[in-house]
């Protein structure tokens, strides 16, 4: 009993020995490593012998220790790093900064200019001012083959962004011009510019310029253009912005507060314009405004409202007619000059803008040393005032009606209310034309027919129409037919545009009796008495509302 009660005790003890063993086994496996060194067994094998001691509280704190040492040395390590990064970055950006101030930098940004516009490139005061970019002028001139003469740039300024100049590049988001010139080459017909093909060394999404002008280059003061006889003249304030619509990029610029002022036409204002451009030319251009007649008229809330469209491709001729006016409450004299002026006045579509009744002319640009306006050719719109100069067939008129007691006309020059025309000129005043005239006087008097001028020289044939029964009692002449229930005169227009003359001369000598001819007495006639004028009728009637 004895033996068997003492065995589990025994066995007990041994296998806390045992644990205590493998405890202290393991934690010598662990411990601190001393020594390492290769030893030869006897069987001829190499092993590595490895002599270790075990782990101490003094050994976790001088590794904790250690651990604390490298992090100091990585963050150490890493603010050097930082350092000298942030100084790379610093010293490249004054660098840049102050290549940029280096006539070498304005030296290269001319060369490149030249490349990318094809002319000759000069800039003067160009500096860097933290991240801003001025320049106080730039100046190309173009080569002889190209329409364009010069463009000058004055007051240049625009923000660029810190990664581009890190990069040695000129990118921002605007750039300021206080005044931009661009001039074009006097007498050179077609549109014409230089194709480079090379980038701009700069690119800003948008560009400003309070003061644009754009006009023909003055043939004696250089950079400056000619404000009087040039084919045109425009001033504006324009907002230019890139659009990345289509295979090339396109320029828009959006015009306001425009003046422009075309060879032969009245002043234009403008409210608004809009100029598409791109690669191949003038994609788009619309501008809207007025003509301020009251200089003229001494009226001035009366307006012509018009608006410019149209397209213009590189290659294309400028005589060629691009452009189209479309407007109202427009003068015949305003658009062709003098040739009809002593003989036709025309007011136009003074309605609302409707397609049916505005003035709408095809027009192309007084390029040409001989043109003194641009030619026109188009539409007249709806007439809405008319007057002839007093001519023999009006004299003739007045006879045949003179006996209605009704309604008579006058020996003056009739008001037409209503009509229409096509006219077409070369802007010379050795070519203008109205064709397919339509006029109408208070539904009584009816004018049809075609009129051209050479300047010198006026032919043309007009036909009269007046009701049969405001001729009765009055011998129809010769010349005249009837027509239902008109009379109709037709008669041939020749003179000058100065002093114009018809062929209703003999007719007039049929009707009008000897005794009421200029020169003669006057005489009883059926009852009536016509005085004979004691003084010439004027030679010109003016009506208010013509220019």
């Amino acid at each position: 009993m004895k033996n068997s009660d003492s065995d589990p005790e025994s066995s007990s003890s041994s296998q806390g020995t045992d644990n205590i063993m493998r405890q202290l086994h393991a934690s010598d496996s662990r411990g601190v490593e001393r020594r390492r060194e290769v030893v030869v067994r006897p069987d001829g094998t190499k092993v590595i012998r490895v002599e270790k001691r075990r782990r101490t509280y003094h050994d976790d704190r001088n590794e904790s220790g250690q651990a604390v040492l490298k992090n100091k040395r990585f963050l150490i390590a890493l603010c050097i790093v930082v350092l000298l990064a942030v100084g790379a970055l610093a010293g490249t950006y004054m660098y840049r900064l102050t290549s940029f101030n280096t006539e070498e930098f304005t030296s290269r940004l001319q060369s490149d200019l030249s490349a990318a516009w094809g002319g000759k490139v000069e800039i003067s005061g160009m500096a860097m001012d933290g991240l801003s970019m001025k320049a106080s002028r730039i100046k190309v001139s173009f080569p002889e083959d190209s329409c364009l003469s010069f463009a000058v740039l004055e007051g240049i300024s625009g923000e660029i962004s810190a990664t581009s100049l890190f990069m040695g590049k000129i990118k921002g988001e605007s750039m300021n011009v206080a005044k931009a010139v661009v001039a074009l080459r006097p007498g050179f017909t077609k549109f014409a510019v230089p194709q480079t093909g090379r980038e701009l060394p700069f690119v800003f999404r948008r560009y400003t310029a309070p003061r644009l002008e754009v006009g023909y280059a003055h043939q004696k003061e250089e950079f400056t253009l000619e404000r009087n006889d040039g084919p045109f003249f425009l001033t504006a304030e324009a907002y230019i912005r890139t659009s990345g619509a289509g295979a090339e990029p396109e320029y828009v610029l959006d015009l306001s507060q425009q003046k422009l002022k075309i060879k032969g036409w009245p002043l234009m204002s403008m409210d608004a314009g809009s100029l598409i451009l791109n690669g191949n030319g003038i994609r788009q251009l619309t501008f809207s405004g007025f003509l301020d007649k009251g200089r003229l008229l001494n009226k001035p809330a009366e307006l012509s409202t018009f608006m410019i469209t149209g397209n213009f491709l590189l290659g294309t001729d400028f005589r060629h007619p691009a452009w189209t006016l479309t407007g109202r409450n427009f003068e015949l004299l305003s658009l062709v000059g003098n040739d009809f002026s002593s003989f036709l006045k025309v007011q136009m579509g003074e309605q609302e803008v409707d397609e049916k009744h505005e003035l709408k002319v095809d027009f192309g640009l007084p390029v040409a040393a001989e043109q003194k306006r641009p030619s026109v050719k188009g539409y007249s719109g709806s007439v809405v005032k008319a007057t002839m100069l007093r001519l023999p067939v009006f004299r003739l008129l007045a006879a045949m009606t003179a006996q209605n007691s009704e309604i008579r006309l006058p020996y003056s020059s009739p008001v037409f209310t209503s009509g229409s025309f096509l006219l077409e000129s070369d802007g010379t005043d050795r070519s203008v034309s109205l064709t397919e005239i339509s006029l109408f006087e208070q539904g009584f008097l009816g004018v049809t027919g075609v009129l051209n001028s050479n300047g010198t020289e006026l032919v043309g044939d007009l036909v009269f129409k007046i009701p049969s029964y405001m001729v009765n009692g009055v011998r129809i002449p010769s010349g005249a037919t009837q027509e239902g229930r008109d009379i109709v005169l037709s008669v041939k227009i020749s003179g000058s545009p100065s002093s114009p003359q018809d062929s209703s001369g003999p007719m007039l000598q049929e009707v009008e009796p000897r005794a009421e001819r200029p020169g003669m007495q006057a005489a009883p006639s059926r009852g009536m008495a016509h005085p004979a004028p004691s003084t010439p009728s004027p030679s010109r009637i003016t009506v208010d509302g013509f220019m």
